[in-house]
């Protein structure tokens, strides 16, 4: 039976908001600020493929860097290989102002202060759901 998210285990206890996929953001692109929706995670940004001229120029928006990110007021280029790790409940943005492709792998993890108790009742309240039909794959109708 398919899964409805990507099962990360920590400790024994799995995580329904662990997901992990790649993020591409080809030149000349943004991602308006936005929020992820709860605190209970942190996501790892590892960046696998940066463009190489990311020195802002005359026709940069941005101050430091004509690739990177904003969490909050901080500021940070990426760099082939140097993971950032971010709570991405607070307000973030992306962009790429170069002509050149961008590829992260994102990973999720539990954020740290979530107790293993609150873990396992997340885990339960999402097992529950999902025991229920109130998420994940549904079968198609019989005819």
């Amino acid at each position: 039976q398919p899964h409805l998210f990507f099962d990360t285990q920590e400790q024994g206890h799995p995580n329904p908001f662990g997901f992990a996929f790649f993020s591409t953001l080809h030149g000349k692109s943004y991602i308006k600020p936005h929020t992820g929706p709860m605190n209970l995670r942190l996501r790892i940004h590892l960046p696998l493929i940066v463009p190489k001229d990311t020195k802002p120029d005359s026709y940069s928006t941005k101050p430091s860097t004509k690739c990177g990110l904003r969490v909050g007021d901080q500021i940070r280029e990426w760099r082939e290989g140097k993971a950032v790790v971010l709570d991405d409940s607070y307000e973030h943005e992306v962009w790429n102002e170069t002509k050149d492709l961008r590829v992260l792998l994102l990973v999720d993890v539990w954020h740290p202060d979530v107790r293993m108790e609150e873990r396992d009742r997340v885990g339960s309240m999402f097992s529950f759901a999902v025991s229920q039909g109130w998420m994940g794959n549904k079968e198609a109708p019989k005819e």
